[in-house]
């Protein structure tokens, strides 16, 4: 839950916390005598009694993930100091009373909430922006081959034993990536195929943001609301283990839930996920662009060099978004509860004695993050792989190959020829080629996030991994040329070349997006 939530008050002297635990004792008392009475402990009663975990039921309030991704995703980009007291006290309307939490989603608000937007999408849309996908771009490609669509460049190729004049346009480029983004924003209004519940606790619309009363009792239930959550998720940034409450949840979730499922969702890979589909748009913008402006097949190769030029930047960006899987690591293992920090003194009085109670000391707690804590998360709840994005991740290559071949049925080549076409550079070239130097790009950029020198001269290092990647890349693009302008059994080998490749890098790959240390 980070900060964002807390009450502003100052911080209570010792005397006052001893006055209020003393009180709260006794009127913990009287109040569990009466089991009738339904009066709700207040913060200090919790800490007295060590009542950390007791549930307020009266305000444990939830939301569907689905709901809370629609408008765009305004409520994760929303923070309440920014809102006025209507706007505030509003948020309270979007969720509804609950018994219990499918989902306990929890984060620092430090972390800004466009990159937790931007995670929930994907992890929940990136099969529904798919589904778009093939409808927007198989639409587009009918049309153009039907020459419905404008095709203003001309391009020239020689196919097996014949010279083709395709005219090409960038339409199937352009809905390619429309369809992606409308799809992701729209997958919150798709009807749900599996009636699977996803009740969320989203703190700013679970936890009453304007009465003063009810934020208090939200914010020190949180304790509660784990206990009566299914599953922690945990979207993780790198401030995240520096923040108390965000440790508290944690520490409460596994107490309450000693087998409870954790799922940690870094940020960064869904970070990752775009910039690898911005690589492969710029060098296909790049590509068509040179070639329908040269026109001659023999600048081929000389367009896909120049369109991969801009990968260069992307994979400098690729390494650094790696860093953080190498800090995430580093963090688990080095962690040190007496380094996070809290906005009240109250706040850590509170969450300390709970850990203590729960785990014995904050050393035990501290050893237990990293130890037991730490091998959970990286052996059972691993982070989504390539596999989770895998489809999408091939549509911007798909998508360019489909323009070459949509070219050349409208040119009106022999069906063997297409076949050729289609089968040793929209199959072999965009998409399984493609998919094996996507597997060594993200290998290479986490092999050597680390920079071995500092300042300009780092990009010297992304150098060095982009010259194997573009070498690898152009022997399969000057294979591809080669197989499918020659024969078919030559597309076909290559087909067969390449997804042997792509087999021998399965490995690097799970390497790669593991969450271990290389």
């Amino acid at each position: 839950m980070g900060q964002q939530a807390s009450v502003s008050e100052p911080a209570p002297s010792f005397v006052d916390v001893c006055g209020a635990l003393e009180e709260g004792e006794r009127a913990n008392k009287s109040w569990t005598l009466d089991s009738n009475q339904s009066k709700i402990p207040d913060k200090f009663q919790r800490l007295a009694l060590l009542g950390h975990l007791e549930v307020d039921a009266e305000i444990a309030r939830g939301i569907s993930l689905k709901e809370s991704l629609r408008q765009g995703g305004q409520l994760w980009l929303t923070r309440p100091p920014n809102l006025d007291e209507r706007s505030r006290a509003a948020l309270w309307n979007r969720s509804r009373p609950v018994e219990n939490f499918d989902l306990f989603l929890s984060h620092t608000w430090i972390t800004a909430g466009k990159w937790k937007l931007l995670s929930l999408l994907l992890q929940f849309g990136s099969h529904k922006a798919l589904f778009v996908w093939v409808l927007g771009v198989g639409a587009t490609a009918v049309l153009t081959v039907l020459g419905v669509l404008p095709s203003p460049w001309t391009v020239h190729v020689h196919l097996l034993d014949c010279h083709i004049s395709g005219a090409v346009g960038p339409w199937i480029l352009l809905v390619s990536a429309l369809a992606t983004v409308l799809g992701l924003l729209a997958a919150p209004y798709f009807p749900s195929i599996c009636r699977r519940s996803d009740v969320c606790f989203v703190d700013v619309a679970s936890i009453h943001q304007s009465d003063t009363d009810l934020m208090e009792r939200g914010i020190y239930g949180i304790g509660g609301f784990l206990s009566i959550s299914s599953e922690l998720r945990v979207l993780w940034s790198a401030p995240y283990l520096s923040r108390l409450w965000c440790v508290f949840e944690l520490a409460a979730f596994r107490t309450a839930n000693p087998t409870g499922k954790i799922t940690l969702s870094p940020l960064f890979v869904e970070l990752i996920v775009v910039l690898i589909l911005l690589m492969q748009y710029v060098h296909s913008t790049f590509l068509w662009a040179h070639w329908a402006w040269r026109g001659d097949d023999e600048y081929r190769h000389l367009s896909h060099m120049i369109g991969v030029l801009p990968c260069f930047f992307m994979m400098h960006l690729l390494r650094k978004a790696h860093l953080l899987k190498h800090e995430l690591f580093s963090n688990l293992e080095n962690f040190d509860i007496s380094r996070a920090e809290c906005s009240t003194d109250f706040d850590k009085s509170f969450i300390r004695a709970a850990i203590v109670r729960w785990y014995g000391s904050e050393e035990a707690f501290t050893q237990f993050v990293r130890g037991p804590l730490r091998e959970d998360l990286l052996n059972k709840t691993q982070c989504c792989t390539f596999l989770d994005y895998e489809l999408l991740l091939l549509t911007p290559a798909a998508a360019s190959g489909l323009t070459g071949l949509c070219a050349a049925a409208w040119a009106g080549a022999p069906v063997q020829t297409l076949a050729a076409l289609a089968i040793g550079s929209t199959l072999g070239l965009s998409i399984v080629w493609v998919r094996f130097c996507l597997q060594l790009g993200l290998f290479l950029c986490d092999r050597f996030a680390r920079p071995r020198w500092h300042g300009i001269v780092d990009y010297f290092q992304t150098l060095l991994l982009f010259l194997v990647f573009a070498a690898v890349f152009f022997t399969g693009s000057a294979l591809s040329i080669a197989a499918h302008t020659s024969s078919l059994e030559a597309a076909v080998a290559f087909v067969c070349f390449g997804l042997l490749c792509c087999s021998v890098s399965e490995r690097l790959t799970s390497m790669s997006w593991r969450l271990g240390s290389q």
